[in-house]
């Protein structure tokens, strides 16, 4: 839980399907928007957070979309399949009620699961 002390915390997002996938900060947090990390499959990027502070982020391989919120008291690692659950819907996040966000892992919650075809070179619909 949150002390007098600020520490860091590393979020690791790994790329364990078979496309590439994309990161994206949702938020300018002081340190330029729009930032934008390529994940070829097997790569992964370690994200430096302050503990405790929410950040949001969207997660894409190929049309599908995943906002997430990342607020983590501890280091976390996360797979970029465990955003998207086979099943869910393409417009809200899957949860067994509507109430409950999905939680892949402690300290990531996805918010919303959409499609983006704006520029989408796959046919995966």
């Amino acid at each position: 839980m949150p002390g007098a002390t600020q520490y860091e915390v590393l979020l690791d997002f790994t790329n364990d399907t078979h496309d590439c996938a994309t990161v994206q900060l949702q938020r300018d947090y002081g340190r330029g928007t729009g930032a934008i990390v390529l994940l070829h499959p097997g790569e992964s990027v370690t994200l430096v957070l302050d503990a405790g502070t929410a950040y949001k982020y969207a997660l894409k391989t190929r049309s599908r979309v995943a906002n997430v919120t990342a607020r983590a008291w501890r280091d976390v690692r996360c797979s970029v399949s465990q955003l998207f659950p086979s099943g869910a819907s393409p417009h809200t996040a899957h949860s067994s009620t509507p109430s409950e966000p999905l939680r892949p892992v402690q300290g990531i919650t996805v918010d919303q699961l959409w499609r983006d075809m704006r520029f989408c070179i796959w046919n995966d619909a």
